[in-house]
């Protein structure tokens, strides 16, 4: 008898669960993105499956899908034209073609959405441009997509406090501290004031402000954890203290340097420096001796060398019709040459030796390099430069007097007629205009509009008297403001007239002596803004960066007023000479 032939798909059925097996792992390669891979794997299941029509049309529709080789080039494709347009928007930038460097930038916003790159140079382009608003939504993106980043915690924060969202200007500045753990000291305690001094402008307790440490260490801890960082405690809610962290080694500290820091440290124009400052500026300084009579630099002379007197006397003189002036005679512990180095302009005067000495020099090109790398550097000694520059403002004050009478000028700002300004309103807008006009953008300088107060005051008027303790500066809005000086038989003799966003009543702040002359407001009458010394100090103690723009404009300001008093004073020596 003939046994009749079965097929072999009918003779030879897998196990259902088998077949089922085989579907989930072809569906597991497309997801995957490996398609081919799954629509052969489906062929082979359909053969083995009663519902072989079904999965060859599903292996069919695989065939067309994208795999990861695709995927991979269409990455590679999409981030080098999104890395091309945000080359191509730095090149319209600097063609000032703004608009269109807006557009590269959103490109490169489309070809890769979820790079935070792209919005955190549309961020910088927009602040560049001066406008914060957008700057600040763009940064904030940014951080959405990397909020792991302190350099764009640091700048949302700038960009929050720019628009006066204080409370959000918070919040990034506390990232930032949390994300400043690990940097160095000098970063994480720049951070730690920036919180403090936003944590006051917000009016918060410390209680609030813990509450809001431990919700921001709490999402940066988050953050961490979606990228599965083994979910280690990063971040702690609990108040920072400061930590020491590993730091680069450092070049060798040599006996002969710390001799010359101990040295530097003795000398009062020093003693705020850290070691850390200490040590690199000692680095700077090199020895030089001067024999009697040997000019160091003489009047006229190019040159922006700083010099700081070891041991001797240094005169500084100027020549005039009627002989060599002494303009001042110095010792140790001076500064002198930073006139020079602060305004670019020639030496004003001659200085030498009276009898042998040792100077401390310091070549200018090597400092500016150390200042422009290390801005907590640069602070330190632009307050220097601002505490000896009043020194020699006054100095040269009371050598006017010291022309006229040996009575000084007691007396003179008793019992004289004064009245405090109107209150007057001048918009932020105003005030931050006139600080930009004055060379000052840090975000952080806004604060003194915002917190400022305004006077206006009637022809004639004084603003403050002579002798007068002063607590805080002044900056002009409009109209004039005459500085003067009574002197005696002599009467009041102007020293300046100021205009729109001049500075007047500075050196009270910084050496806590009488105001060394009457301001008063000039014909017309003059609007002024005040800025105290406590919110001062509160701004520059925030950022580095706004801390040299403020404390240069002041120092320059400084130095023209002593170029000024000194041509006055030798004016007055050949006067007094020709009588």
């Amino acid at each position: 008898m003939e046994v009749p032939k079965v097929p072999m798909s009918d003779s030879v059925l897998p196990h259902p669960s088998l077949v089922e097996r085989l579907i989930a792992l072809a569906r597991r390669l497309r997801s995957m993105r490996r398609p081919n891979e799954a629509a052969e794997l489906l062929e082979i299941t359909a053969a083995l499956s009663p519902h072989g029509d079904s999965l060859r049309e599903e292996a069919k529709a695989l065939r067309g899908e994208e795999g990861l080789e695709d995927f991979d080039r269409e990455f590679k494709r999409r981030n080098l034209e999104a890395s091309h347009a945000l080359g191509m928007a730095h090149i319209f930038e600097n063609r000032n073609e703004f608009e269109r460097a807006v557009e590269m930038i959103d490109m490169a916003k489309l070809r890769t959405p979820f790079n935070y790159l792209a919005y955190a140079a549309s961020a910088y382009l927009h602040l560049r441009h001066d406008d914060p608003e957008t700057a600040h939504q763009e940064f904030s993106q940014a951080r959405r997509l990397n909020p792991l980043d302190y350099r764009l915690a640091v700048e949302t924060s700038r960009a929050a406090l720019e628009t006066e969202s204080y409370e959000n200007a918070l919040e990034h500045a506390v990232d930032a501290m949390l994300l400043a753990q690990w940097r160095s000291e000098r970063e994480q305690e720049q951070e730690r004031r920036r919180v403090s001094t936003l944590a006051r402008l917000c009016q918060l307790d410390n209680r609030t402000v813990d509450d809001v440490l431990k919700k921001r260490a709490a999402a940066l801890q988050k953050a961490c954890d979606h990228v599965a960082l083994s979910h280690a405690r990063i971040f702690s809610g609990s108040r920072l203290k400061a930590k020491k962290v590993r730091r680069a080694p450092l070049p060798e500290v040599t006996d002969n340097l710390l001799q010359r820091a101990t040295e530097l440290r003795s000398m009062g124009l020093f003693r705020h420096f850290s070691d850390d400052q200490l040590i690199a500026f000692s680095r700077l300084v090199e020895p030089r001796e001067f024999k009697h009579a040997e000019p160091v630099f003489r009047e006229e002379e190019d040159g922006r060398d700083l010099f700081l007197i070891r041991s001797g006397t240094i005169h500084v003189t100027r020549k005039t019709p009627v002989g060599t002036q002494i303009l001042t005679t110095l010792g140790y512990g001076s500064l002198f040459g930073e006139v020079s180095f602060l305004d670019n302009f020639a030496r004003s005067a001659t200085a030498f030796g009276v009898g042998d000495g040792w100077l401390y020099q310091i070549r200018a090109d090597e400092l500016q390099t150390s200042i422009q790398e290390d801005r907590e550097l640069a602070v330190s000694l632009l307050w220097s430069f601002w505490h000896t520059l009043a020194d020699k403002v006054r100095s040269a004050n009371a050598q006017m007097n010291e022309l006229f009478s040996t009575s000084g000028t007691a007396g003179w700002t008793q019992d004289r007629p004064r009245e405090a300004g109107q209150p007057a309103h001048v918009s932020e807008q105003t005030k931050l205009e006139i600080l930009h006009e004055q060379g000052l953008s840090a975000q952080e300088l806004r604060l003194l509009a915002t917190f400022s107060r305004e006077e206006q005051f009637d022809a004639e008027k004084l603003i403050f008297a002579e002798g007068e303790q002063g607590e805080s500066l002044f900056i002009v809005v409009d109209g004039s403001v005459r500085i003067s000086r009574h002197m005696p038989g002599m009467g009041e003799e102007c020293l300046a007239i100021l205009e729109r966003g001049e500075v007047f009543g500075e050196m009270a702040l910084i050496d806590e002596e009488p105001r060394s002359a009457d301001a008063r407001a000039h014909t017309g009458g003059t609007t002024v803004f005040s800025v105290s010394r406590t919110l001062l100090q509160e701004v520059l103690s925030m950022d580095p960066d706004a801390a040299v723009q403020f404390l240069t404009l002041l120092c320059r300001l400084l130095c023209r007023r002593l170029r000024a008093m000194n041509e006055r004073l030798v004016a007055w020596r050949v006067m007094a000479g020709h009588e």
